[in-house]
Order: C-alpha cells, then sequence, then structure tokens
C-alpha cells in the first residue's frame, strides 16, 4: 500500500491470465499457455507454488483445462475456471484436482474468459466470443448485458475479456475489441426496489492445525528434534575403511538396489528395483526379517517415518506413493505422482517429498491434510531464474529448518532452497566455486554439524564436505569396479548409529558397508604442556653423529609414541630411532635424493620429502618395505605436515609457498594454501618458508625465512 515500487510476489511460467487473492491470502494465476491454475501463498517467501487445476496438458476432461482464463475462489475455497478452449465453467472443490462442469442449460458458452460470484453464489461469466455477460439466478442462467449481438453502441460489446462489481453492485466489463471499459448500472428496483450490500468484515478460516505426539525409541543421533534417521557428529579427522564388507548382495537384493535407508532404531530398509520390492533387516543381520512387495513396480525409494510407518515409491506404472503402517500387510495410497519417485523424504513437519527425474521437479504432499494436491517445492517449470531449474533431480535432504537440498544430477551439483527465499542455491559442484566436481549427484545427507555427503553416482565415489573443505571417502580411485574398495554408480547412502556407512552400490547390485574408523582425534604431534617459567638444560646430549646421520642431518622427527627420525641427506636416506635405543632400529631409503622433511603419523605412516629430483612426497605405510608416492609437489619440501583430519601440507620452499592435500583420497596432486608462488613480503605472500606446523581449529603456522618473521593463516584464508 502507498508503494511506488514492486517487488517479484509470484515466479510463474506464462502470463496470468487470471489473477486471485483468497480469503487465506493464497495467491492464484490462471497460466492460460500452460493449461493449469496454480497458487502459493503470500504470507511466507516460498517460491513454492500448488498445481490446483489442470495437469499442464491442454484437455477437455475433468483433471484437464484448454487455454483458461478468469478464475474466482469462493469463500469454502472452491475454485471456479473460465475454461476457454472448453468452451465451459468448471469447479474444482477445495483440495481436489477432479473439476466438475457447471451446467448452464440453454445458454452455449463460446471461450468465456471471466467468471465472478456473488454474496449468494450465483455465477457472472464473460461470454468472449459471444461478445455478452451471462448471468445465473434462482431461475437458471440467462443473459444479462449485450444481449444483441456484437458492436461497439452503448448496448453492445465486442470480444469483452474481464468484468468486476463494484461495492454497488455496477458491472464494470474490458470491452477489449472496443478498446474501452464499460460501466452497465444496477437498476435498483429489479428486485424489490432497494439494494442490499453485504460487507464482509471477519473471515474465520475453516482450516484447522494437527498435531501428532510420536513415540520412539532412544538414538544416539545428535539431533535438535525428533528424527527417524540418524544424525551423527563426527569428529574433523573421521574416516572409513576403504575396503567395504558386502552386506547383501544380488542373491538378497535381486539385483539393482536403489535406496538403503536406516533408522534410529538400526532397522536397515532396501528398495530393490529389481525385485519390486523392498526388504527389512534387523541391525547388522542379512537376513530379511519382512519383505514388502504387494502391488509394487520398480520402486525407487523408501523413507521411513518415526512412528514406523513405511513410504516407497510406486509411481513407475502405478503412479502413486504407497505407505505401510507398522505391521500392516497392505499399503494405502498417500501421494499420486506422475513419475517413479528417486527419492522420497519425510520432513520434521510431515511433509512427504518427491523427487520427479522425470519432470525434473520436487514436489512436496502434506501428510496431515486429506487434500490430494501437490506443491512444486524445487525445480519450477520456468527457466527464470535459472537457479530454480533442476535436470533429472535424483536425492532429496530436508533439513530441520525446513530447507530444501536437491542432488540435482544432470546439472552436476547440490542445489539448496532455503525455507525463506525464493531463489535456489548451488552448494556443489558445477558453479560452486571452491567445492568439488561432481559427475550426476545422486544421494545426498547431512552430518550433525551440517558438513554434506553425496553419493557421486557417475565418478562411483562417496564425497563429502568437512572443516577443511571437500574429499573423497570411499571409491576414491573413480573407475567402476567390483572389488571392495570400489562402487559401480553408488545411488543413496545412510549411516547406522554407530557411524557406520552404507551404500547402495546400483550395478554391483549389492549394499556396501564402510566401517567408521577409530581415528586419533586430538593431536598428531607431541604437544607437552608447560609452565611459564619452564626452562631446559643450556648443554646438550648428542644421541648420534655424523657417523651415523652423515655430515647433512636435516628433518628430525619425534612421533608421539617417542620414535626418533632424521634424514640423512649424505646417503638419501631416513634413519630410525625406537626410545632408549643407541643404535638405528630402521632405515628407510628405497629411491629418495636428497631428502629434507619426515613426518610419521600416529599410525606409524611415514611421509618423506622426495622433491629435490622426483617432486614428489613418498610414504612408508607402517611396517612396510616399499615406498608410494604421496603428494606431487612444486619443489622440494623443507617443512611436511599432517593435521587432525590427514591432510598433508608441505612448505615448498624454493616455490614461496605451502601446498596441501588430503590423504583419504588416491589424488596426488596438491594445492596451495598459503602463498603465491612469487617471492615477496606482503600478508598474501612468502620467501623461502620453511617450517610449518597446523593447530586443531586449523590455523597455518609458516616459518617464513627470508622475511625474518613467523605468518599465521586461518583456515581457507590466504591473507596471514
Amino acid at each position: 500500500t502507498n508503494s511506488n515500487s514492486s517487488v517479484p510476489a509470484m515466479y510463474v511460467c506464462s502470463q496470468c491470465t487470471g489473477i486471485f487473492v483468497d480469503i487465506n491470502n493464497m495467491l492464484y494465476c490462471s497460466m492460460y499457455t500452460s493449461n493449469k491454475i496454480v497458487s502459493q501463498s503470500l504470507d511466507n517467501n516460498l517460491n513454492i507454488w500448488s498445481i490446483v487445476a489442470g495437469t499442464g496438458t491442454a484437455g477437455a476432461t475433468s483433471l484437464t483445462l484448454n487455454s483458461p482464463r478468469g478464475i474466482f475462489v469462493d469463500n469454502n475455497l472452491n475454485l471456479y475456471v473460465a475454461d476457454g478452449g472448453n468452451n465451459r465453467i468448471q469447479k474444482f472443490l477445495s483440495g481436489q484436482l477432479n473439476g466438475t462442469t457447471i451446467p448452464t442449460g440453454t445458454i452455449a458458452l463460446s471461450w468465456p474468459t471471466a467468471v465472478v460470484l456473488d454474496a449468494d453464489g450465483y455465477l457472472f461469466i464473460v461470454d468472449y466470443a459471444n461478445s455478452r455477460l451471462i448471468g445465473s439466478g434462482p431461475y437458471g442462467f440467462r443473459c444479462i448485458a449485450a444481449c444483441s449481438g456484437q458492436g461497439s453502441q452503448s448496448n453492445q460489446l465486442y470480444n469483452p475479456e474481464m468484468l468486476s462489481f463494484d461495492s454497488y453492485g455496477n458491472i464494470f466489463v474490458t470491452d477489449y475489441g472496443n478498446s474501452r471499459i464499460q460501466k452497465f448500472l444496477l437498476i435498483t428496483n429489479s428486485c424489490t426496489g432497494t439494494t442490499t450490500v453485504t460487507t464482509m468484515s471477519t473471515v474465520t478460516s475453516t482450516n484447522t492445525t494437527q498435531s501428532a505426539s510420536l513415540v520412539t525409541n532412544s538414538t544416539t543421533a545428535s539431533s535438535s528434534r525428533l528424527l527417524s534417521y540418524n544424525l551423527l557428529k563426527f569428529n574433523a579427522n573421521t574416516s572409513w575403511t576403504a575396503n567395504g564388507i558386502t552386506f547383501v548382495d544380488s542373491t538378497v537384493t535381486g539385483g539393482n538396489p536403489q535406496t538403503v535407508f536406516i533408522d534410529t532404531n538400526n532397522t536397515i530398509y532396501v528398495s530393490g528395483y529389481s525385485a519390486a520390492r523392498v526388504q527389512v533387516f534387523r541391525d547388522s543381520s542379512n537376513v530379511p526379517i519382512r519383505t514388502i512387495s504387494g502391488g509394487l513396480y520398480n520402486p525407487f525409494s523408501v523413507f521411513v517415518a518415526v512412528n514406523g510407518d513405511i513410504y516407497v515409491d510406486n509411481g513407475n506404472s502405478n503412479s502413486q506413493v504407497d505407505k505401510w503402517t507398522l505391521n500392516s500387510s497392505s499399503s494405502v495410497s498417500v501421494m499420486y505422482v506422475k513419475s517413479g519417485c528417486w527419492y522420497l523424504f519425510l520432513d520434521s513437519k510431515n511433509n512427504l517429498y518427491c523427487s520427479m527425474q522425470a519432470l525434473n521437479q520436487v514436489v512436496v504432499k502434506s501428510m496431515i491434510t486429506n487434500s490430494d494436491m501437490w506443491r512444486i517445492a524445487a525445480g519450477g517449470e520456468c527457466a527464470i531464474p535459472i537457479t530454480n531449474t533442476l535436470s533429472t533431480p535424483r536425492g532429496i535432504y530436508v533439513d530441520t529448518d525446513l530447507n530444501i537440498y536437491v542432488a540435482d544430477c544432470g546439472n552436476n551439483r547440490v542445489q539448496l532452497f532455503p525455507s525463506t527465499q525464493v531463489i535456489g542455491q548451488t552448494v556443489a559442484g558445477t558453479g560452486a566455486t571452491g567445492t568439488i566436481s561432481l559427475s550426476c549427484p545422486t544421494g545426498i545427507t547431512f552430518d550433525a554439524d551440517g558438513y554434506l555427503f553425496i553419493a557421486d553416482y557417475s565418478n562411483n565415489r562417496i564425497v563429502a564436505s568437512g572443516p577443511n573443505g571437500y574429499r573423497c571417502l570411499i571409491g576414491c580411485i573413480g573407475s567402476a569396479a567390483a572389488t571392495t574398495n570400489q562402487l559401480n554408480s553408488p545411488t543413496t547412502i545412510s549411516f547406522d548409529t554407530y557411524g557406520n556407512l552404507y551404500v547402495a552400490d546400483d550395478w554391483n547390485h549389492r549394499i556396501q558397508k564402510f566401517l567408521i574408523i577409530n581415528t586419533y582425534t586430538s593431536v598428531t604431534v607431541n604437544q607437552p604442556n608447560f609452565c611459564p617459567s619452564t626452562t631446559w638444560y643450556t648443554a646438550g646430549i648428542t644421541i648420534t653423529n655424523s657417523s651415523t646421520v652423515g655430515t647433512r642431518p636435516y628433518g628430525v622427527f619425534v612421533s608421539i609414541n617417542n620414535t626418533i627420525y632424521v634424514t640423512d641427506q649424505n646417503h638419501s636416506r631416513v634413519v630410525m630411532w625406537f626410545e632408549g635405543s643407541i643404535n638405528p632400529d630402521g632405515i628407510f631409503s628405497g629411491g629418495l635424493n636428497d631428502p629434507y622433511a619426515v613426518f610419521v603419523t600416529p599410525k606409524g605412516d611415514l611421509y618423506v620429502d622426495n622433491g629435490i629430483s622426483y617432486s614428489r612426497v613418498d610414504k612408508w605405510s607402517s611396517n612396510s618395505n616399499t615406498s608410494t608416492p604421496a603428494l606431487t609437489v612444486p619443489e622440494e619440501c623443507y617443512g611436511l605436515f599432517i593435521d587432525t583430519s590427514n591432510v598433508i601440507y608441505c612448505a615448498a620452499t624454493a616455490a614461496h609457498r605451502v601446498v596441501k592435500r588430503w590423504l583419504n583420497d588416491n589424488v596426488t596432486t596438491s594445492s596451495i594454501i598459503a602463498g603465491t608462488g612469487t617471492a615477496g613480503a606482503t600478508a598474501t605472500t612468502l620467501n623461502r618458508p620453511v617450517g610449518i606446523f597446523i593447530d586443531t581449529q586449523f590455523n597455518l603456522y609458516v616459518a617464513d625465512s627470508v622475511n625474518n618473521r613467523i605468518q599465521m593463516f586461518p583456515l581457507n584464508v590466504f591473507t596471514a
């Protein structure tokens, strides 16, 4: 009111040839070229509208429309549509998609363009092609204005479009063909000599809010609200075994398992696409305790509610989502859909979401109301804005704040549709700078800290975000295979209460289980507690000399179990002593040339600089006699460090920068974390960095030797 500027209220796919706002502040749009009516609440900022009439395809059935025009919604929320191309007025009861045709008796309509109701529920219609106004009353339908045929006289109209009443009952008409607005005065003595004006002062909604008390067993999931799935809290360096255990294979699933879902009681649900069934397993047992199959056809997905209700996709041939209540042997249809639901999700408000990849949309329907209507939650049919469009969407996740995340397979990205915004955002993959490259992401889930886990379908791997950025967790070779450390088109992922990760390994026809690893969570190096006045003896003790480590010993590292490692550049090797030993207990030398730095993890893996000739860092696994390349570097590493999230850092001294790489994948290339590669003394440059240290908050400390300073770079910040 009183504003000189506008804001978007609703994004639509075509012009609205009819607009209406009902008593519940719902905005309706009649999309003429899309052959449907949509609505959206004006009380929130969600870019989610519902299809309330029509299917999007022109037709003359009770479910379809053909070039709809004017609309009207009465106080009972029944919708009336001027169905122009079908020469009829359609009425849709509140919440119903199946319309009925209003009979007009002997009055034949030709391209009706507007419909309005009076206080008694009588209809007034603009009969466009007949250039007249039609009205109903207690005695049926009749012509009420411009009844003599098309023309430009004051008693005639030429292709009228819309009509509206003023508060006195006068009729205003857009007389399109005559380029004018005509006003037809009410004859006040037409009934009883007086005119009754009805004023609506207060409207009381008949809608009610239903609440339900849900009871469930206790769970180890870290969540502030009641959830049916496991939302766990992991440490920054949590990892999973590289080799999976086959939980069930094709002899059990029947082939092509699409979804694995684990509830907070560790009950495991698997949808078998090829076998047309859902199987239920107790905890880690691979013997099904229940099989759901009645009436299903190629189910993609399964989701289980807190109260044990099981929702199963049955859209491929039966165009519905079915629900099995706990221990029930039969199902009921709870949602009608236009294609298979690649994924299902039930949010904390009991709204059921379905990703219809064939239609490039995610739709949602309340499980509390009896309405058949669903809303488009993501993937609008319009190309504006582009971030709202989807291409073969698959996995869905809705957090407790009702933000919607979608695995946008065809666009190689994960999209976020915030609950209070109208524009989608790319959070991973194509279009999200600094994240990770994806190829048809499918399954998505989160941990309790909001870090994203993704089944990267065409890259045959599982990736995740964390405090140190994105990393590969499983299948990091990238190629499809059936070995225990590889995947072939993984579709969905789920955690049990212990943190073990289950993967639906589609084209290996199996469910793989990857055990969580109990890793060191505090530090990777010795960090004793000292008092402020702590001192050391000024006279040192020689523990080894040139007879053992040559004349150029450089790196020294003492592991958390007090094993000592020294790089001997003269002999291109690393010498090791266990605690208390006088003579060396181990020599590491194969393929090294003038090594500088050395670092040993709490598990005993040894990393040694080998950059001066080979531009790499080599790794000796614990108790191994051979090495493998672990990191590609631009120059020799005067300093090495591995943080608590298993990221290795190299101070590439001659390259004037620090580089890093996450060790849980198989990509040895490094990325710059500090310095530009050009010597300098600014906050973003380094000059021959040497020693490095990373604290538990992932801040990087650099001994910037030529600049005679120590620089500190906060996590993901390139300015010290």
